[in-house]
């Protein structure tokens, strides 16, 4: 998230507890990590207070964006105690049982800007996708991108996200889509997700810069959607005025 246009705020499950209603200053919740870990939350999903609050929160229009196994541990049946929100399940040994039809992958606009095959680093296994969701990635038989709206919000899965440039990319698309922010999307934006473009309005100038070593061509749009062509030498850093 460093260097990404948002405001991130870090909340715990204490502080959904004692204020749900703190959530209805959010867009979007990441979860990120393993299963039962200090990062996504382990056992902190058995509490009805946090879950249901959490529920509500996508159900009336909030993004909830999972990576590895979010909201995941073994309680009712569920390994996923989101899953019907994020449209997505780990297979565990308690729905072998369960048909599971739903395998076809879909064009998305978190996708517009891959290049090639996305890397998911380890990813996980054994993740289906629930009637309903739109898998964006399958490999093998095995969910590795999906997205699911719930109520009147969106949900992002992803397995893995090792940092690149064009995951990156993925994320900040996923973001974008999560909190139903589309049509702002070409603003202050690089169509070349090595490059960046970094608006400082207060003071009235913004720069694009080259994060590789080599020459980028990128399309850059203003705050006002505007755009114009630009080419950059070798980790090059060029300053406008707004």
């Amino acid at each position: 998230m460093s260097g990404a246009p948002f405001d991130v705020k870090f909340i715990s499950f204490d502080d959904i507890r004692n204020n749900p209603e703190m959530l209805k200053d959010i867009d979007v919740i990441l979860n990120v990590g393993d299963a039962d870990t200090a990062y996504t939350g382990g056992d902190n999903w058995c509490d009805e207070t946090v879950v249901a609050a959490i529920r509500k929160f996508i159900y009336n229009g909030g993004g909830f964006i999972g990576v590895g196994e979010p909201a995941a541990h073994q309680h009712e049946g569920h390994f996923f105690q989101l899953a019907a929100a994020m449209g997505v399940e780990k297979e565990t040994g308690f729905t072998l049982n369960v048909d599971k039809y739903n395998w076809e992958q879909h064009d998305h606009f978190i996708k517009e800007d891959c290049t090639g095959e996305i890397d998911f680093g380890e990813g996980k296994k054994n993740i289906y996708a629930l009637d309903g969701a739109q898998i964006l990635v399958e490999r093998e038989k095995e969910v590795q991108m999906a997205v699911n709206e719930f109520g009147e919000g969106r949900c992002v899965y992803i397995s893995g996200l090792p940092y690149s440039f064009e995951n990156s990319r993925i994320l900040y698309r996923s973001i974008i889509w999560s909190s139903h922010d589309e049509e702002n999307l070409y603003r202050w934006f690089s169509s070349n997700f090595n490059v960046e473009v970094h608006a400082y309005v207060k003071n009235g100038k913004y720069c694009v810069v080259n994060n590789t070593y080599e020459p980028q061509h990128t399309t850059i749009y203003k705050g006002d959607g505007s755009s114009f062509e630009l080419d950059l030498k070798a980790n090059e850093i060029v300053w406008y005025e707004i």
